[in-house]
């Protein structure tokens, strides 16, 4: 059975586990394990085990729900993936002027 998200804020403390931030992004969502797992391509009971902290998320999840976040959050779980603003900013076009 899925739980319902608790009311804990995305940005309750400065470094929450995984575990927390996935289950405030649900709350700040307003959706169940089901739905997140849904959005995903992951079972509720994948959701439960990464809230839960019994499995951490692969990286392709991470990036998945990076893409759902804030992006303040969406940098977070992409660096859990292994994804840093230096990769992302090497990989990036870059105009005539030489600025993003």
């Amino acid at each position: 059975m899925a739980s319902k998200p608790d009311k804990t804020s995305v940005h309750e403390s400065s470094k929450p586990n995984l575990g927390k931030r996935i289950i405030a992004l649900r709350a700040a969502l307003k959706i169940s394990q089901l739905e997140l797992g849904k959005r995903v391509g992951a079972s509720a009971m994948s959701i439960s085990r990464w809230e839960s902290e019994s499995k951490r998320p692969p990286a392709k999840y991470l990036i998945k729900l990076g893409l759902l976040s804030t992006p303040e959050d969406c940098w977070f779980f992409w660096e859990q993936a292994g994804i840093t603003v230096v990769d992302v900013l090497r990989v990036m076009p870059r105009s005539k002027g030489g600025r993003l």
